[in-house]
């Protein structure tokens, strides 16, 4: 749903000091409703925009507002360092798929974190600035011919870099020494069984003493995306739909500044918890 408003407001809070300059109509796209994020990259200096970067992936759980980009690294400058590199393949993947067996390498393939010997790729995720109904405060606007066109954006995404491949060297050292404890020594079933119920005592004492602790639910599963460039025709026509396409449709509201905010954005602010 396309509106146009045209807002005959009676408030004299402006004085002569502060004239009207001039005016422009306003417009109120809903053709992309729930689909737009704003990406915002705190950490990365404005003159390296990631505008000609070779993403990889992409993926989102929009039932909990994040986002995954993978974004390849150009493992041939000359301030790559190829033993750093190696490196943290190695001690994230092993042992590369042509030093391993045939008979589980393709398994090993599959589950590799890189891609090639080297570490060569960078993960950004997301956090959420705007928590709870605060994304309906935002409107994204587009300029075009002296008229205004506004976007509610579903959510405004901090993107920064991941290291959750220190996760997985930790896993990987703690499930190599737990494997090799188990080789080491039998245990005997009946110190198993005392040692299963020592760990379940501990973790009911760590969950009983946060009793204030929020349970956390399953995540959705991730939703694979296609990237498309800002040049790319898919794009071209997704930003058609940001302006509004139905200019005609005139609503004429005698409303205050206030009351016509709160019905934009749909959100009583008040009630909003700070």
């Amino acid at each position: 749903m396309d509106i146009k408003v045209k807002t005959e407001v009676f408030d004299d809070d402006f004085g002569d000091d502060d004239p009207v300059v001039g005016e422009i109509d306003v417009f109120l796209s809903k053709q992309l409703e729930n689909k737009i994020y704003v990406l915002q990259y705190p950490i990365r200096p404005q003159n390296r925009t990631y505008d000609d970067s070779n993403f990889l992936s992409a993926k989102i759980k929009p039932k909990v507002n994040k986002v995954e980009l993978d974004i390849g690294l150009d493992t041939y400058n000359d301030n790559y360092s190829k033993a750093k590199g190696e490196q943290y393949a190695l001690n994230v993947d092993g042992k590369q798929p042509n030093q391993i067996k045939s008979a589980s390498r393709s398994k090993q393939e599959g589950e590799r974190y890189y891609k090639s010997s080297l570490m060569d790729k960078q993960v950004l995720t997301s956090t959420n600035a705007t928590l709870g109904q605060m994304n309906r405060l935002y409107h994204l606007g587009l300029l075009k011919d002296n008229t205004l066109h506004l976007n509610p954006i579903q959510a405004i995404l901090q993107m920064k870099p991941s290291f959750d491949y220190f996760d997985l060297v930790e896993k990987k050292a703690k499930d190599s020494k737990d494997s090799k404890d188990a080789n080491e020594s039998e245990v005997d079933p009946e110190e198993e069984f005392e040692s299963e119920l020592e760990k379940a005592e501990l973790v009911t004492m760590k969950y009983s003493s946060h009793p204030n602790k929020p349970v956390t639910e399953p995540e959705q599963n991730w939703i694979n995306l296609e990237y498309c460039d800002q040049n790319n025709s898919e794009s071209n026509q997704l930003k058609k739909k940001m302006y509004c396409k139905h200019q005609e449709n005139l609503i004429r509201l005698n409303i205050s500044n206030d009351e016509f905010i709160s019905r934009l954005v749909d959100l009583d602010i008040k009630n909003e918890p700070s």
